[in-house]
């Protein structure tokens, strides 16, 4: 569950060794292109060193939130709108909590291990919450559940999504944004090109994610409330659950 400074520490990387090899195959294309084409590959150059400022400055502010302890709540942009709670206390508690149509699941870490937590439904009746305890590969298996509402997510893919960018027409730059009050530093991803929907990413001024919409995955969600102090509550089992563990050995 804490890996989310050490991803964002490794997409910095990747996204400043992915940059510099765009320079040199542009560079290296200019003793066999015409003129038209040095011009073209010059001004490609150009765009992906700014673009990378403005996935940087992105970088940047999300990483200040990330050894910071917090509670944030999204809701989805499309229909059924679900809700979504992500909470982190470092070094140990976490809790991701999401709704949809009253059901709902919870995936909980804290000092005493990790857990994915769910309600079974009998008609229009919940009961009574499981719990199994997760271990191995199980943990990164549920990490994928909750990896949309980090930062460090995405710093990922503009890092690499940058580099490329410039060289099919496509713009990203800095922006801003308001929703629900907050006043958000953005990533914007353009192009004139026909058919092209532009993404964009958001983050607050504690850098905890604000708005995302990304067309190519279909992600699109944006921050409700938030709060430095979380309840503690968040980070415990619910209460009378089932806790399942699985044997050591067994998938």
């Amino acid at each position: 569950m804490r890996s989310k400074t050490r991803s964002t520490k490794a997409a910095t990387a990747v996204g400043s060794k992915a940059v510099l090899v765009t320079v040199v195959i542009i560079t290296s294309t200019l003793g066999l292109a015409g003129c038209s084409k040095i011009i073209k590959a010059v001004k490609a150059t150009h765009n992906a060193l700014h673009q990378a400022e403005a996935v940087q400055a992105f970088s940047d502010k999300v990483k200040t939130g990330d050894a910071t302890t917090y509670e944030v709540t999204y809701v989805t942009t499309g229909h059924p709108q679900a809700t979504i709670v992500y909470a982190d206390a470092p070094p140990h508690d976490f809790a991701f909590d999401t709704t949809l149509a009253d059901k709902g699941v919870r995936i909980i870490a804290s000092s005493t291990g990790q857990y994915a937590c769910n309600r079974s439904q009998t008609g229009s009746s919940l009961g009574p919450w499981s719990c199994l305890k997760l271990k191995g590969s199980d943990v990164d298996t549920y990490r994928a559940t909750y990896a949309l509402y980090t930062g460090a997510y995405w710093i990922d893919f503009l890092k690499i999504y940058s580099t490329v960018a410039g060289l099919e027409g496509v713009s990203i730059t800095s922006g801003k944004k308001t929703v629900n009050g907050f006043h958000l530093q953005c990533v914007d991803i353009t192009s004139t090109k026909k058919n092209f929907t532009p993404s964009q990413w958001c983050v607050t001024s504690q850098g905890i994610l604000g708005y995302v919409s990304v067309s190519s995955s279909g992600a699109a969600f944006e921050i409700k409330a938030y709060s430095s102090s979380p309840p503690s509550s968040l980070f415990q089992l619910p209460g009378g659950a089932t806790i399942t563990t699985i044997p050591t050995g067994t998938s």
